[in-house]
């Protein structure tokens, strides 16, 4: 049966069926699709290139994992280096439990190898990536340890949704109409963008709700900052940029300014009808202060009252985990499951004569969660 697929590198011919075959993970969107695939593959500021390796079946696109370009800084003094996030494995439903994961992914590490590209990195891996992954030479650097705030509002909406999924019949009224779980819309970012509601849920003059990122300053922040030489992604104004255009997401920006900025916090909503549209992620938090830092989060618990706040914690300094313990934040305490998994890093050397060395970056190990400063907004989770 393994016979009849054969593992191609993209050619631009294939951009359609790219696209299509994406619909079992991206998004039931072509149009959604098509502008994820562009903002992703065709305007990576790192690569120039889409990197992306696919099994054909009968001259159909079937199978596929792609490669876009990400860029770690690290050390004292700092080093930069281009680097590769793997990421968008997808088979046809027709075509799964045939093999063709490991046929992709041999056939992609010698292209890339060839390409001199020396590690493979993943911060958004699902349950079949993760176990596939692990049994062909990447490693799992630890666990994200993400932290979700549930308002009392989202909190009350969940236990009656549990009681109504478990009991049917307690949603009905006398001569009511049966209400499902599902049914609730949420509010979006966009109901949020009026002046009113900036007025009267911020709850502090120094902060803005803005709907467009001020990228210099930012960046500008982030370099005034400063880093501790462990291993994150390099924010400059030209990340940015790219970052924030995410067809897949929409974002929203907290900004605390004085004479100039003194500090951002980044929330994140998904698109994709398949995404939970209930969470939002906090993807990025820089401030000057513990004050600046509480203000913001103060700000981003009250913009979203009634959803799931969520931020990766396992970078974080004690004196922001202790702001976050502050309003309500808990860690998740999940099982070994397929959840709690989505949110770990995953390492691979590139060539498999090197899987049993030891992976360095800037001198530090790869392989050591204590070197890396990870923020969601790193990830496609954000």
């Amino acid at each position: 049966m393994g016979s009849t697929y054969e593992i191609v590198c993209y050619e631009p011919a294939l951009k359609g069926q790219v696209i299509e075959l994406q619909s079992h993970l991206w998004s039931p969107s072509v149009a959604l699709n098509k502008a994820y695939f562009e903002w992703k593959y065709e305007r990576n500021p790192y690569v120039d290139a889409p990197l992306i390796y696919l099994a054909m079946h009968n001259g159909r696109a079937v199978g596929m994992r792609g490669f876009f370009g990400i860029q770690w800084e690290g050390g004292i003094p700092t080093q930069r280096s281009i680097a590769l996030y793997a990421d968008d494995l997808v088979i046809a439903p027709a075509h799964r439990n045939r093999g063709l994961i490991p046929r992709i992914m041999a056939a992609a590490f010698k292209d890339l190898a060839k390409r001199g590209y020396q590690y493979a990195f993943n911060l958004s891996a699902g349950p079949i990536t993760l176990l596939s992954s692990l049994s062909t030479g990447w490693r799992s650097v630890g666990s994200m340890q993400p932290m979700c705030q549930r308002s009392w509002r989202v909190a009350l909406r969940s236990s009656r949704d549990r009681l109504i999924t478990r009991f049917p019949t307690l949603s009905r009224g006398i001569n009511g109409p049966l209400h499902r779980p599902s049914q609730r819309r949420q509010r979006s970012f966009a109901d949020r963008d009026t002046e009113e509601f900036r007025r009267t849920d911020l709850h502090s003059p120094s902060i803005l709700f803005e709907p467009v990122p001020r990228c210099s300053a930012m960046a500008e922040l982030v370099e005034r900052i400063g880093g501790c030489g462990r291993i994150r992604h390099v924010r400059d104004r030209e990340y940015f940029e790219w970052r924030f255009q995410n067809p897949l997401s929409q974002y929203r920006f907290l900004f605390c300014a004085k004479t100039r900025l003194e500090g951002y916090l980044v929330l994140q909503e998904y698109t994709s009808a398949y995404a939970d549209r209930e969470v939002v992620n906090i993807v990025d938090w820089e401030a000057t202060s513990v004050a600046v830092q509480r203000e913001l989060l103060q700000a981003a618990v009250s913009l979203t009252a009634d959803r799931r706040l969520m931020i990766w914690s396992v970078s974080l300094p004690r004196q922001a985990t202790a702001v976050l313990d502050e309003k309500g934040f808990k860690l998740e305490r999940t099982p070994e499951s397929a959840t709690q998994q989505r949110r770990a890093l995953l390492v691979r050397s590139i060539r498999d004569e090197r899987l049993d060395g030891d992976w360095l970056f800037a001198g530090q190990p790869l392989l050591d969660m204590k070197s890396w400063d990870l923020r969601m907004l790193y990830s496609m989770h954000g």
